[in-house]
């Protein structure tokens, strides 16, 4: 086998594993959406005993537990009863993980999108609004428990990975930092984490703010955060030292990503600064393929896009500010600062 031809069927090899993925991807949410990890517990179970507890066919719940043993979510004991194996704990609600999230999230709202990407590129329109009938953002609020979830996902995981970001910024002169746009407040709450004595604001929507609340109170930061309600593209009448948007503009195309940013600049005082954390997308597509595919997942679901830096650039020069600083985080996010002109 010559080298070129070793190459194309390492190429055909990788490109079969991706479209079969489908196959794990949909007995995890099968396990989730059947609660398995959760009931089988710490004992062993036979699929009869399984079965006869959640109402289910033996036969057909045996052959799903042998094909979760396949992923290693299960282990398949020498008399047959099947016992959770280390994946499918993490597949339990209560796993730091959140992988019973991610998959339901995965499942029920990007699946079907992802498949028309072809009508994105057709219509110029986001493929969820194509397969769901509206933009994604007015699904979650029609859909509450959806969007609870992955409001609830989000936050967690952001936290979960913050230390990077947080440690990306210099906070010596910031005595408040307002996360606009932040969810349930994951990052602010990183934030909050590293100094007793910062303050910080909450800006969202109005149906946010209770499960922002719901998060941010067990964490002993609720007296803290000052939450405040609003239109993120109108007026954003909080004063802070530090503006933070995570994740935000990416979600949306650049007329919307400039009203964002000029929003916040009619808000900021003099001195404070606004930090934009996000992947930025590479001059080249194989200089960082995580940013390529973020960027297709904006155009199908939200109909935003990742940016270059010269992007930002523009939407800073637009939006009366200018950059003044740019960090890249081990974890690959971009953190991009900018002040007043």
């Amino acid at each position: 086998m010559t080298g070129k031809t070793q190459e194309l069927s390492a190429v055909e090899e990788r490109l079969r594993r991706a479209i079969e993925a489908y196959h794990e991807a949909a007995l995890a949410y099968a396990a989730v959406k059947l609660a398995l990890p959760d009931r089988i517990g710490e004992r062993p179970v036979t699929a009869e005993e399984l079965a006869a507890a959640l109402g289910l066919s033996a036969p057909h719940l045996r052959r799903l537990l042998r094909g979760l043993v396949s992923i290693g979510v299960c282990e398949e004991l020498p008399d047959g009863a099947f016992a959770l194996a280390s994946g499918g704990r993490s597949l339990r609600a209560s796993s730091p993980s959140r992988l019973d999230k991610k998959a339901s999230i995965v499942v029920e709202q990007y699946w079907r999108p992802w498949a028309e990407l072809a009508a994105t590129v057709t219509t110029g329109t986001p493929a969820f609004e194509h397969v769901f009938g509206r933009p994604v953002g007015e699904w979650r609020r029609h859909h509450a428990e959806q969007g609870a979830m992955f409001d609830a996902y989000l936050a967690g995981q952001t936290l979960a990975h913050a230390d990077a970001v947080v440690a990306a910024l210099d906070l010596s002169r910031v005595a408040t930092v307002a996360d606009i746009g932040g969810g349930y407040g994951g990052l602010l709450a990183a934030f909050l984490g590293t100094d007793r004595k910062l303050r910080g604001i909450l800006f969202e929507e109005p149906h946010r703010l209770d499960g922002a609340r719901a998060f941010l109170e067990p964490l002993g930061l609720g007296e803290r955060v000052t939450f405040v309600a609003g239109d993120i593209f109108t007026e954003i009448p909080v004063e802070a030292d530090l503006y933070l948007l995570s994740g935000v503009l990416q979600q949306w195309d650049d007329a919307r990503a400039g009203a964002i940013l000029k929003a916040c600049r009619r808000a900021m005082p003099d001195g404070a600064r606004v930090s934009i954390i996000e992947r930025l997308m590479p001059e080249r597509a194989a200089d960082d393929p995580a940013a390529v595919m973020l960027d297709l997942h904006m155009m199908a679901i939200t109909g935003g896009k990742t940016r270059t830096l010269d992007e930002f650039k523009a939407l800073f020069a637009a939006a009366g500010l200018k950059l003044i600083g740019v960090g890249v985080t081990p974890v690959g996010l971009a953190v991009v600062e900018a002040r007043g002109t």
